[in-house]
């Protein structure tokens, strides 16, 4: 409830500007946009949705002020052209349609990252200031609250700012000289009671660049020239610390803006919050304002819920990177591994006849079709063993806790749901048919799969491993396979004194894996000094030994080690198969991939029973 946590829903103007609660929605790219620029209905639709779930601020994503030299997405929207104002009218239109619910706009230009500020023309940057002011006047006509300027992630801004990228002599040399100049360009075109806000770097996270000490100094003259709200993010340095993976703690950024303060204007913190309590705290204590990015692409409800006390339904984001993976790796529009609604936005409709459907497997795809069918209208009957299938185990190895708050979820929002049935056991033909089903859905994923000598008992599968079935603790030990699964067991083996080595077959390792991630789980297995020895088959083992091979040269080598973990793949796991109704397989069950796609699938098949 509202009155659980007051920081949050206490109301705070931005300049002249009231917000109704303390929650920014940021500039989160989306790819929704076209190629040249302009707006979909599928963008609109996506602010429009965030907009409905009561967030106090929405900035819109990174939008090109100097279309395209100053773009740096494949599908970034721009505002600097009169020929575009019309659907940012309809943007502004849809948005505040919801009462209370304010909107800005991100105005950003790439800059030149790699070779600096330095070559360009003081006739150059004169140009750049007007077209930022340009493109905020346009937002103003379009019916805009406010704008946003880009000034952090080593963008055009930033690099003014940094020594390093900014070794100029002239007047332009001193950092805070372009954003200074931006705003009063802004305030001439707009008026100073059109507030202007910064996402600002105070921190580049690079030897040589902006520190702390000298970011703080850098908010306090913005502040001064009349920036109306300072976002405190990071700069030039390694996208992880702007991106994090799931393994990073709830607003771990949140440090920045306390160290910021006080200032004459808010702060707003951003960083992986995730939950009302966290927001709460740092509100307290850190900042004016929290931004809620991945926590409202995840749940674009989270503030209506916790403004209604049920906060138990909300769908928190668990940090898994695939709207990172889609929109930065892939290049293509944004997704979640959580929310298979994103970017279609969709009311769950009710089915035009309701019939019984039996769902069996309790994994993410099974707990979504459930949920999805059940509000459709349907008699649904969920048949499991372990409710949250493979995610138990997905949530043991370091870091992956938060896999645990999906599971939490499907558990809460189903016991609400009066129509749905559980059934917790194990499960044959006969208990299914006995319900006279019209419909099934398989969702009883995959299994570990040994290549050879499994039935020795000399390799251990992983599951066995990480559902503690087997303990291992000051051992030698061998995994064999070097995806996802095989490196998060090393890591969780290497917290119990083992000494780890992995072997793999192919020489990627982690190939499927989104990149930040990826990065931070090699850079892991360094740190614990576990090899990955590429190129390597396994050929077989035997008591304190494994004997593999490589793949190029044929040479064997036997590797000491008391215990041999398989961790080679899955395959899927079809316990039986119903004929004579409706029937779907999805998620591992179908073909093994991740929680993304069991949740599409899930959600997919929900809305067509």
């Amino acid at each position: 409830m509202k009155e659980d946590y007051p920081k949050l829903f206490k109301p705070i103007n931005i300049g002249k500007v009231q917000l109704m609660n303390r929650a920014i929605f940021p500039p989160i790219s989306t790819n929704f946009a076209l190629g040249n620029g302009r707006l979909t209905e599928r963008f609109v639709r996506h602010y429009e949705r965030r907009a409905r779930g009561g967030v106090g601020l929405i900035i819109v994503e990174n939008t090109s002020i100097d279309f395209p030299e100053g773009k740096h997405m494949p599908f970034q929207p721009r505002i600097d052209s009169k020929a575009v104002l019309k659907d940012w009218e309809w943007l502004t239109f849809e948005v505040h349609k919801h009462e209370g619910v304010k909107l800005s706009i991100e105005l950003a230009h790439e800059g030149w990252k790699r070779i600096g500020t330095d070559y360009l023309s003081p006739e150059k940057i004169e140009e750049l200031v007007e077209k930022f002011a340009y493109s905020a006047r346009l937002a103003m006509e379009a019916g805009f609250d406010m704008v946003e300027v880009q000034a952090a992630h080593g963008l055009l801004i930033n690099q003014f700012l940094s020594p390093l990228t900014n070794h100029r002599d002239d007047e332009w040399g001193k950092p805070t000289r372009f954003a200074v100049e931006v705003r009063k360009r802004i305030a001439a075109e707009c008026g100073w009671d059109f507030p202007v806000t910064i996402r600002l770097v105070v921190d580049d996270f690079l030897e040589g660049g902006i520190s702390l000490s000298m970011g703080r100094r850098i908010a306090q003259e913005l502040a001064k020239a009349g920036y109306d709200m300072i976002q405190a993010d990071i700069g030039l340095g390694p996208k992880e610390k702007r991106l994090e993976p799931m393994h990073y703690p709830q607003a771990w950024r949140a440090y920045l803006a306390e160290k910021i303060r006080p200032l004459p204007v808010p702060v707003a913190a951003v960083g992986m919050i995730r939950e009302p309590a966290v927001a709460e705290r740092v509100l307290e204590t850190q900042a004016d304002l929290v931004v809620l990015g991945r926590t409202l692409i995840a749940d674009p409800d989270w503030v209506k819920k916790v403004a209604e006390g049920k906060e138990h339904l909300i769908r928190r984001c668990i940090g898994c990177s695939e709207c990172i993976k889609a929109v930065h790796d892939e290049k293509g529009p944004i997704r979640c591994g959580v929310n298979a609604n994103v970017g279609n936005e969709e009311e769950i409709q009710p089915a035009p006849r309701k019939r019984v459907v039996a769902i069996i497997g309790a994994g993410p795809g099974g707990l979504e079709a459930a949920r999805v069918a059940a509000l459709r209208g349907h008699e649904v009957h969920l048949f499991y063993e372990v409710f949250g299938g493979q995610l138990i185990l997905a949530k043991v190895p370091p870091g992956k806790e938060k896999i645990g708050w999906l599971i939490e979820y499907y558990r809460n929002v189903l016991a609400e749901i009066p129509n749905i049935h559980l059934h917790e056991g194990k499960v044959t033909k006969d208990d299914i048919m006995k319900l006279n089903p019209e419909a099934a859905v398989i969702a009883t994923g995959a299994k570990p799969f040994l290549p050879c000598s499994g039935e020795r008992g000399l390799i251990v599968p992983f599951d066995r491993i990480l559902r503690g079935d087997v303990k291992v603790e000051n051992k030698n030990v061998l995994i064999g396979g070097g995806g996802l699964v095989g490196v998060e067991t090393a890591l969780y083996l290497a917290g119990f004194n083992n000494r780890v080595k992995i072997i793999k077959r192919t020489p990627a390792v982690l190939p499927n894996v989104e990149r930040i991630t990826r990065g931070y789980l090699l850079r892991k297995l360094g740190e614990r000094g576990i090899p990955i020895l590429t190129g390597r088959v396994f050929v077989s083992a035997g008591d304190g030994y494994a004997i593999v091979e490589n793949i190029e040269t044929g040479e064997r080598e036997t590797i000491e080690c008391n215990v041999i973990v398989g961790a080679f793949g899955m395959r899927p796991h079809i316990p039986f198969v119903i004929e004579g109704i409706e029937y779907h397989i999805i998620g591992d069950a179908k073909s093994v991939r991740n929680i993304a796609s069991a949740v599409k699938e899930g959600y997919e098949v929900g809305r067509r029973l």
